[in-house]
C-alpha cells in the first residue's frame, strides 16, 4: 500500500489521516496521491525503497566520511535547490556552507531540504539545511519503538554531537561576543564593530585551534608536572611564533589587535624587519584601524634613537606625525593606551610641542585614564607593581602627563622628563608630574646604592612654587623613609618646613550677619586643597618618622586648610533657619536697607540664593574633610583623624562643627587600626552606640577581596569583583592590584587561578601580559610558557597578551638600565 506523501516536500508520512505533514509542516489537503508534486525535491534523507524511521531524522550541517546518505546525496546534486548570491523578494533566508563558508539566499522553506552552494570550487557543495527549531520540537514528538534500528544508535549519536559542534561554531561565525567597555571606544562606529568584522578571512589561513596540532608542544614538557629546563632565547623565538600562529585564529576578539601585538612583540625583540611584516598585515585585517601601526613603531622609534639611525629615524617619526591625525578623539583604551607613549617618544625625538598638543587633545582624569596610564608605565619602563603604582582612593589630576614623565626617564631621558613635566600649565598638575621626576631620581640612587643627597632634586625647585617645593620634598621624605633612609629622610622634610615658614596657615570661614553672608564671596578652593595635601604629606611623614606631635599639628593645619574653602553645612542650615523666621523681612530690610517692596522682594531671593550657592560648597567641603582624614587614618593617622573628627561633632561653634561621625570616616579608621587598637575601637562603637556607619562600595569591595586573597582563595575574590556594579575600568585597577600583590608574594599558581577566573576578556589580558613580564624578571618562564601552550582557558588574543609580557619580560632582563624590580611602594602613589 502506498502512503501518502507531503506535496510540499515529498516524504512519505506514515499517519494516512495527517493534515499537515510532519517533516516540513505543510498542508496534506493538497494530495492524497502516494506521489510526489511535481516540481519538487524528493526527500533528502531516505533512500528510494528504504522504510521510513519512526524517528524524526536528525539535523545535519555537513557531509562526513562515514555517512550512509553519501552516494545518494551525490546523485542528487542536480536536484538540490541552488543558493543565490543576493537576496530578493520570497527569499531572503541566508544560509551558510559549513563546507567553505561562503553565504547564499534561498527561501524559509529549504531548511530541512538539500541545497547547493553558489561557491563552484566547493568540494562539498551540497548540503542539508539545519532546522533551528528542531531541538525544540524534538521533546514534544513521542518516542517510538526502534526495535529494527538499534544498530543505527550509535550513529545517531555520532551525528548529534557533530551536528552540535557544527551550530557552534556557525554561532560564534556570525554572533561575535563584545569584548569589553574597557576595550569599547565611546562613539566610534569604525573601532566598536572591530571584534565582529575582524572575523572576514585574512591573507592567512585561519585557524580555530592553532596550536591543536604545534610540534613544539612535546619541546616544552617531559611529562604533566614536569617541565623540561629551555632557554629564555628558545622560548622568546617560540613565543614569537606562537604569536604569529595564534594572530590567524578566528577565535581573536579583533584580528587588528593581534596584529598590532605581533608587530610589538618583534619590535621588542629587536627584529624590526620582522615587526615591519606584521605592521602591514595590519592593512591586510578588517576594519581598517591604520592608528593601530603606531603602537610598534613608537617601539622601532626608541630603537633607532638609541642606535642614532638618522635616516630611518626620520622615516618612523614622519610615520608616526601623519598617522596621529588618525586616532580617535574618543576611541577609549586605545586611544588612552597610546598617546603618553607616543608623547614621550616626541619629546625625546625634538617634537615637543606636538606632544604637548598631543596630551591636551586626550587628556582625561576619570578611571579610565588612571588605568591607562599605569598600564602604559608598566610596559614602556618595565616595572609592574602595580600594587604600589595603583592609589585606588586618590587620582593624578593628569595621568597622561605623569606617564609620559616616568616613561621619558625609564628610556634614559631624565632631563628631558624633567622640562616635560615643568611644562604643565596647571600648578597641582605641574607639582604631580615633578615629584614623579624626583622620586624617581631618588629610588635610581638607592638602588645605586648611592646616597640620595637634596642636590640630586634641587633642579626640580625651580619649576615649582614654595608649596608646591613642600609638597614634592614631604613626598620625597615619605619614599625616603620606605627606603630606610630615615636620617636622609629628616633632612628632607626640613626642608618641606622651611619652604612654608612664609605661608599662614587659613582660618575657617566664619558666617556672619545677614549683609556680610549676602556679599561673601568664596575663596578659590583649588590652591587651598593643594595646601592642604601639602599639610597632609609632613604630617603623614612626621608620623612615619615617630614625631607623633608634630604630625597632629600639621594635620590640624591640613584640615583648617580645607575649612578655609566654605562654611559648615550646620552654619549654613542655621541661616536657613534664620531666614524662615517671621520677622526675617524685617530683619533683611534694615540690614541692607531696602526701601521699597520691589527691592525687597528681590533681596530676599538674592540672599536665599546665597545660602544654596553655600550650602553646595559647604557639603564639598565636608566631602574633603571626610576624604583627607581616611587618607591620614590610612597613613598611621587613625587616632589623630579620630580626635578631629570627635570634636568637630561637639564644637559649640557651628563653624567648626562637620558631621564627620555620620560619614564613611570612622568605618575607615576602624579598617585601618584592624585590631591594633582595641582602646580606640571600643571608644569609636561606644560614641557611635555600636551603630557605625557603613564603609563605601569602593572601599567595601576592596576590604573584602583584599581578605580573600590574602586568605588563599583569589577565585572568590575574582567572583565578588565580576558581580561588583562599580564601574570596569575602577575594578580593572582593583583587580592589577590584587594580582601583583599576589605575584609579589610568589603566588604564581594562584595569580593564574584569579586571572582565569575574572570574566573580563580584555582585563584578562592586561593581567596575563603582566603574568608574562613578571614570571619573565623573576625567572619563572617556563610554568607561563607551559600554561599559554597548553591551557584551553584562554582565548588567541589573551594567550597573545601572556606571550607578548614573556617577550617584554626577557627582554627587560637583558638590559642592564632598567631595574629588576618594580618601584616601591611610596614612588608612585598619586598625590
Amino acid at each position: 500500500m502506498d502512503l501518502p506523501t507531503c506535496p510540499s516536500c515529498g516524504a512519505s508520512v506514515l499517519d494516512e489521516d495527517a493534515t499537515e505533514c510532519p517533516f516540513c509542516g505543510a498542508s496534506m489537503s493538497k494530495s492524497s496521491s502516494g506521489k510526489p508534486a511535481s516540481g519538487k525535491n524528493p526527500p533528502s534523507k531516505e533512500a528510494p525503497g528504504q522504510k521510513p524511521q519512526l524517528t524524526k531524522r536528525p539535523k545535519r550541517e555537513t557531509v562526513s566520511d562515514d555517512d550512509p546518505f553519501e552516494l545518494e546525496r551525490q546523485q542528487q546534486a542536480g536536484k538540490a535547490i541552488p543558493l543565490l548570491r543576493k537576496p530578493v523578494k520570497g527569499k531572503m533566508f541566508r544560509v551558510v556552507c559549513p563546507m567553505c563558508d561562503t553565504p547564499g539566499f534561498a527561501s524559509p522553506k529549504v531548511v530541512g531540504k538539500e541545497v547547493k552552494c553558489r561557491n563552484p570550487e566547493c568540494l562539498a557543495p551540497v548540503f542539508l539545511v539545519p532546522d533551528p527549531e528542531a531541538k525544540d520540537r524534538k521533546p514534544a514528538e513521542p518516542a517510538k519503538p526502534q526495535e529494527k534500528k538499534k544498530s543505527k544508535l550509535p550513529l545517531i549519536a555520532v551525528l548529534v554531537v557533530v551536528i552540535a559542534a557544527l551550530g557552534g561554531g556557525y554561532y560564534k561565525l556570525t554572533q561575535v561576543p563584545d569584548g569589553s567597555d574597557l576595550a569599547k571606544p565611546f562613539d566610534l562606529p569604525t573601532i566598536s564593530n572591530a571584534s565582529r568584522k575582524s572575523f572576514l578571512p585574512d591573507k592567512d589561513k585561519p585557524k580555530v585551534n592553532p596550536l591543536e596540532n604545534n610540534p613544539q608542544t612535546d619541546q616544552q614538557t617531559t611529562s604533566k608536572n614536569n617541565v623540561a629546563p629551555v632557554s629564555t632565547a628558545a622560548i622568546q623565538n617560540k613565543a614569537l611564533e606562537t604569536i604569529i600562529e595564534l594572530s590567524r585564529s578566528r577565535e581573536n576578539r579583533s584580528k587588528p589587535f593581534s596584529r598590532r601585538l605581533a608587530a610589538e612583540a618583534y619590535a621588542i625583540s629587536g627584529d624590526i624587519k620582522a615587526s615591519q611584516a606584521q605592521i602591514d598585515y595590519i592593512d591586510s585585517v578588517k576594519p581598517a584601524l591604520p592608528f593601530y601601526k603606531l603602537f610598534p613603531l613608537i617601539k622601532i622609534g626608541w630603537i633607532q634613537l638609541n642606535q642614532k639611525s638618522g635616516t630611518e629615524l626620520q622615516e618612523t617619526l614622519a610615520q608616526t606625525i601623519q598617522l596621529a591625525k588618525q586616532i580617535p578623539e574618543y576611541g577609549g583604551r586605545d586611544s588612552l593606551d597610546l598617546v603618553a607613549r607616543l608623547a614621550a617618544f616626541w619629546v625625546a625625538a625634538g617634537q615637543e610641542d606636538q606632544a604637548v598638543d598631543l596630551i591636551k587633545k586626550y587628556q582625561a582624569e576619570n578611571s579610565l585614564a588612571q588605568l591607562s596610564a599605569s598600564l602604559q608605565i608598566a610596559h614602556e619602563t618595565n616595572q609592574y607593581d602595580f600594587e604600589s603604582m595603583i592609589d585606588l582612593h586618590h587620582r593624578w589630576d593628569s595621568p597622561q602627563w605623569v606617564a609620559t614623565t616616568l616613561i621619558l626617564i625609564a628610556h634614559g631621558y631624565p632631563q628631558e622628563a624633567l622640562n616635560w613635566a615643568a611644562s604643565a600649565s596647571d600648578p597641582m598638575e605641574r607639582t604631580e608630574a615633578v615629584t614623579q621626576w624626583s622620586l624617581a631620581e631618588i629610588e635610581q640612587s638607592v638602588k645605586k646604592k648611592q646616597k640620595p643627597e637634596i642636590t640630586k632634586i634641587q633642579p626640580a625647585e625651580k619649576k615649582l612654587s614654595p608649596i608646591g617645593n613642600a609638597l614634592m620634598y614631604a613626598r620625597c621624605a615619605r619614599k625616603l623613609i620606605s627606603l630606610k633612609q630615615t636620617e636622609t629622610a629628616r633632612i628632607f622634610l626640613t626642608k618641606a618646613i622651611s619652604f612654608l615658614s612664609d605661608t599662614s596657615v587659613p582660618s575657617p570661614i566664619t558666617l556672619g550677619n545677614i549683609k556680610a553672608v549676602s556679599e561673601m564671596t568664596l575663596p578659590q578652593a583649588a590652591p587651598l586643597e593643594f595646601l592642604a595635601q601639602t599639610y597632609l604629606q609632613i604630617a603623614c611623614a612626621e608620623s612615619e618618622l615617630g614625631q607623633t606631635a608634630e604630625a597632629l599639628k600639621f594635620l590640624n593645619n591640613s584640615v583648617q586648610a580645607i575649612r578655609a574653602i566654605a562654611p559648615s553645612v550646620a552654619a549654613v542650615q542655621a541661616k536657613n533657619n534664620d531666614a524662615s523666621n517671621f520677622n526675617f523681612r524685617e530683619q533683611i530690610k534694615e540690614a541692607l536697607n531696602l526701601d521699597s517692596s520691589d527691592r525687597l522682594r528681590r533681596g530676599i531671593n538674592n540672599y536665599k540664593k546665597q545660602l544654596r550657592n553655600l550650602k553646595s560648597a559647604a557639603e564639598n567641603r565636608e566631602t574633603l574633610l571626610v576624604k583627607l582624614l581616611s587618607q591620614a587614618a590610612r597613613s598611621q593617622l587613625a587616632t589623630q583623624a579620630w580626635k578631629i573628627a570627635a570634636e568637630s561633632q561637639k564644637a559649640t561653634n557651628d563653624n567648626l562643627k562637620d558631621a564627620l561621625l555620620e560619614s564613611s570616616l570612622p568605618a575607615v579608621i576602624l579598617e585601618s587600626i584592624n585590631l591594633k587598637n582595641p582602646d580606640l575601637k571600643t571608644q569609636i562603637e561606644t560614641a557611635l552606640n555600636q551603630s557605625v556607619p557603613s564603609l563605601s562600595k569602593q572601599d567595601a569591595l576592596i576590604q573584602q577581596t583584599t581578605s580573600l586573597v590574602m586568605n588563599g582563595k583569589p577565585e572568590q575574590a575574582a567572583h565578588e569583583i565580576n558581580q561588583s556594579d562599580l564601574k570596569k575600568a575602577w575594578k580593572g585597577q582593583l583587580s592589577l592590584q590584587l594580582l601583583s600583590t599576589l605575584l609579589n608574594q610568589s603566588k604564581l599558581e594562584q595569580a593564574i587561578q584569579f586571572t582565569t577566573a575574572i570574566k573580563d576578556p580584555v582585563l584578562r589580558e592586561d593581567m596575563l601580559n603582566t603574568i608574562g613580564a613578571v614570571s619573565a624578571i623573576q625567572g619563572k618562564i617556563a610554568p607561563v610558557d607551559k600554561l599559554l601552550l597548553e591551557s584551553n582557558n584562554y582565548t588567541p588574543t589573551e594567550r597573545i597578551s601572556g606571550y607578548l609580557g614573556l617577550v617584554s619580560g626577557i627582554q627587560a632582563t637583558k638590559k642592564d638600565e632598567i631595574p629588576s624590580t618594580p618601584p616601591s611602594k611610596e614612588q608612585s602613589k598619586n598625590l
